[in-house]
């Protein structure tokens, strides 16, 4: 997997698929599936339930690809697209009446525009 790479970007992407990983089994218990499906049909998202699935596949598919050290670019363009995605779908701030929840909403915004940042990095790293 990491023949070639320095220790720093070793850590780099066991920390990035390590977020990915933890955040992706965090989502599989039943309500929060649930939760998913139910919010993602209320932004107006098509066919919510075979779209929670499918961005399921990409981030495991990807975190799998990382880590197996084998075809590595398709694996953070699986990532890439799941974070773009998700972002879209759930973290549109400007539409949360609440400050408190919009704030918070603005920073997870941000949160995943820094993760999509390390990932065009790892990008950069893999080809």
């Amino acid at each position: 997997m990491f023949q070639d790479a320095s220790w720093i970007d070793a850590a780099g992407r066991l920390a990035m698929v390590g977020f990915f990983l933890v955040a992706g089994l965090c989502n599989l218990t039943r309500q929060r599936i649930k939760d998913h499906i139910e919010r993602m049909a209320a932004l107006g998202v098509p066919m919510a339930g075979p779209a929670f699935w499918l961005g399921i596949v990409l981030q495991f598919a990807g975190c799998a690809l990382l880590l197996a050290g084998w075809h590595e670019e398709l694996g953070v363009w699986c990532l890439i697209v799941f974070t773009v995605a998700a972002t879209a779908i759930f973290h549109r701030f400007w539409l949360q009446p609440d400050p408190m929840r919009r704030n918070i909403g603005r920073i997870m915004l941000l949160n995943n525009v820094g993760i999509l940042g390390g990932l065009l990095l790892l990008l950069q790293n893999v080809r």
